[in-house]
């Protein structure tokens, strides 16, 4: 039977690199051929012995230069398209030193009993239904979200980062057991990891229990703040207890404006993390606004932060997906949402901090073989609306944020 390469994805970029993601199969299904990556006619990569979804990473390539993608199997091409565009270009050579670097994880759902099925109008999940996949914990021999997050913590350890910061959404239903069974995952955690709670992780008020996550996760609460290579990130809460959307009040206000104050008068770049997306008036009638900071606080959120000129970044999580969006209040700022690690596109975020006060971002999708095939899955979810949801733009994946110079 002919070969086909399908599903092809360029995921990532650095200025030196890109990542592929693809499966080759025939008629009945993904097959084990053999595939190879040309990069500007060149082959750069091979890989075989998968029948299912594979990822090449490709090393090596000059920065700052477009590159023509090519994968072949055989007689087979994989076609050209939006999310495998026929030429890329990789970042820009960094201008600075490299001080520092971590990683992130967020919406680890520990404890999901299942994830897909029938999604309402609001954005919530609706159950089952025939026609609307879904896979439960059950499915396999070890419950999805168990090991979407031990293979994404390993592939954090190969990296070799400074630090790990977890930013919400740890336990599914905020019980002790789910926080018991993060903290056995993060124990395995090489580089000195940080985490703080998202609106999940307090959903155990919902059955009248009193649970305390950061106790249970020996971890301090948030929020606070730590020191990385002459960065200071400052880790936010949002919650409201027993709700899906956020908040920020005037006392977690205040402590803020105070933190960042500090940061202005010593000139230390500064990086802003918190679970839920801060949402103007004019955007909270859609999901997931709908489940993001109330309005009437976040434009004063907006506001505090706006007036920081050293602050370079805002890193969110909860809406599972990659987006990077700027508002008129905090100017050129980003507010950078990623995806979520249990499902698709399933994974984790790399982060290099610079010594002029630029960083950069790549977001990565796990790649061992059991996730991969894991998240391939979910990304068909909600009558295949899931994907284009979830994936977001290649440069809302990777890409540097300029210095104080560069702004």
């Amino acid at each position: 039977m002919p070969l086909r390469v399908a599903d092809p994805e360029l995921f990532g970029r650095t200025e030196s690199s890109l990542t592929l993601t693809f499966t080759v199969e025939d008629d009945a299904g993904p097959v084990d051929a053999e595939a190879r990556v040309l990069v500007d006619g060149e082959v750069r990569a091979t890989s075989g012995g998968v029948a299912g979804t594979r990822q090449l990473r490709v090393e090596g390539l000059d920065p700052g230069s477009p590159h023509r993608v090519e994968i072949v199997c055989g007689d087979a091409r994989a076609e050209h398209g939006a999310l495998f565009p026929e030429s890329v270009e990789t970042l820009p050579a960094p201008a600075a030193s490299e001080v520092a670097c971590f990683a992130t994880l967020n919406d680890l759902h520990f404890g999901e009993p299942h994830f897909g099925g029938v999604i309402r109008e609001d954005g919530e999940f609706g159950g089952e239904r025939p026609g609307w996949d879904l896979v439960r914990e059950s499915d396999g021999d070890e419950p999805y979200w168990r090991f979407m997050n031990d293979d994404a913590i390993a592939e954090i350890n190969r990296s070799g980062v400074d630090a790990t910061v977890i930013k919400g959404d740890i336990a599914d239903s905020g019980l002790p057991e789910q926080f018991e069974e993060a903290a056995r995952s993060f124990a395995r955690i090489d580089s000195p990891h940080h985490a703080f709670l998202g609106n999940h992780d307090y959903y155990a008020v919902t059955q009248g229990l009193d649970v305390d996550g950061y106790a249970l996760l020996r971890q301090p609460p948030a929020p606070r703040g730590l020191d990385l290579g002459g960065w200071r990130l400052l880790l936010l809460e949002t919650h409201e207890p027993g709700e899906h959307h956020g908040v920020f009040p005037e006392e977690r206000l205040d402590w803020l404006s105070n933190a960042l104050d500090e940061t202005r008068e010593t000139g230390q770049p500064t990086l802003v993390v918190m679970h839920h997306q801060p949402v103007p008036p004019a955007h909270a009638g859609t999901f997931p606004n709908t489940i993001g900071i109330r309005p009437e606080h976040s434009i004063p959120l907006l506001e505090v932060i706006g007036r920081q000129p050293q602050v370079h970044g805002v890193l969110i999580g909860h809406t599972h997906r990659n987006r990077v969006r700027r508002y008129p209040e905090t100017g050129r700022i980003p507010f950078i949402e990623v995806n979520c690690t249990k499902d698709y596109p399933g994974g984790w975020g790399h982060y290099r901090l610079f010594e002029d006060g630029s960083f950069r971002q790549e977001v990565r999708r796990t790649s061992s073989e059991r996730a991969l095939a894991h998240s391939s899955r979910c990304s068909g979810m909600f009558k295949g609306g899931y994907r284009s949801f979830a994936l977001g733009a290649l440069e809302a994946r990777s890409f540097a944020v300029a210095g104080s110079e560069g702004r």
